[in-house]
């Protein structure tokens, strides 16, 4: 199944994180296939948010260095002079190009059974958005009749 990249974040985002060993194997199997390589991650111009780790204490309080922000490579802290430390979150920057981009995700049936149940569920509690459109779509292709049948409604 041919995923585009906004596809990609978006199963990866609403893959469970809990389930039972079979199912999460499948499950660490598919993020793998799904993440972004090294070249991809340039492409969307990835940055990183990194925090300064220097603390101490003022008036007998601790207190951390304020300084924060989003790099592709791990500044310096300009204040204490230390190098700034990741802290999971990170930016991207969706080129033409990387809009654009297709990538071949192969899939087994129990992994697209875990997919459709978990779009599934996420429909009937009412969590998608307009971004999932596309994904939900390749795993329930709309029925002509029945879009035509809700839009004259």
């Amino acid at each position: 199944m041919e995923l585009t990249t906004v596809e990609r974040i978006k199963l990866l985002e609403i893959l469970p994180p809990q389930g039972d060993i079979l199912s999460l194997k499948i499950v660490r199997k598919l993020r793998e296939t799904l993440s972004f390589n090294e070249d991809e991650l340039k492409l969307l111009g990835t940055k990183y948010e990194f925090v300064c780790p220097f603390q101490d204490k003022v008036d007998g309080e601790p207190t951390s260095c304020k300084n924060k922000g989003f790099w592709p490579i791990a500044p310096k802290c300009a204040e204490h002079d230390i190098l700034m430390v990741k802290t999971g979150q990170l930016n991207f920057h969706f080129t033409p190009e990387m809009q654009a981009k297709m990538k071949e995700i192969h899939m087994g049936l129990q992994a697209i059974t875990i997919v459709s149940d978990t779009l599934k569920r996420a429909n009937e509690t009412k969590q998608l958005t307009d971004t999932h459109i596309s994904l939900y779509d390749k795993f329930f292709p709309p029925i002509p009749e029945v879009i035509e049948e809700a839009m004259s409604e």
